[in-house]
């Protein structure tokens, strides 16, 4: 940018890249990029992450819990294998509508299924959906071990909903765990 005014005054002039003279550039010493002066800091070394990601403790507590709803869904399949063979497993933070159901009072849903739908001339053929809701588990468990077992007690009774089965049928350890 540029001001020239009509007198012989020098005129203003402002630059975004540092403009040098020919003098100055064998005396000028060479300029640190910003993060090479930022990442160094007196002299201690470069700063990292605290822990590298290859650390369990590195995993956030929504990683955490898909990691427990995949183990649960691979035991799931293990023990069946026809009817679980398309199942996907979703892991959603609430339930929608959760404002409405606090207001009536009734507890928050731990889980949902939705059936599969077969294939018809106005639509494609979804396959059978099983969804956990992560922050209603968490706020009933105290441990990770008591997380655990819920998660794998929810994907059990939506199994069970999803097959029309008792969820014992489901798997031989319902609740055997748990003093329910």
């Amino acid at each position: 940018m540029e001001n020239k005014s009509g007198n012989s005054q020098p005129s203003l002039t402002i630059a975004l890249h540092p403009v040098v003279s020919a003098a100055d550039q064998d005396a000028q010493t060479p300029v640190r990029h910003f993060w090479d002066r930022h990442r160094d800091r007196h002299g201690r070394g470069l700063r990292g992450l605290l822990l590298p990601a290859s650390l369990p403790a590195s995993r956030t507590r929504s990683e955490k819990f898909e990691d427990l709803v995949v183990d649960s869904a691979e035991r799931l399949r293990h023990l069946w294998p026809d009817a679980l063979a398309q199942a996907e497993y979703l892991v959603e933070e609430v339930p929608g509508q959760l404002e409405s159901l606090i207001a009536s009072g009734s507890p928050a849903p731990l889980g949902k299924f939705t059936p599969a739908i077969r294939a018809t001339s106005d639509s494609p053929a979804q396959p059978p959906v099983i969804a956990i809701y992560r922050h209603p588990v968490e706020e009933l468990c105290d441990t990770s071990g008591q997380v655990r077992e819920l998660v794998h007690e929810v994907m059990i009774e939506q199994v069970a909903g999803l097959l029309n089965i008792d969820p014992d049928t489901v798997d031989p350890l319902f609740r055997r765990f748990r003093g329910h």
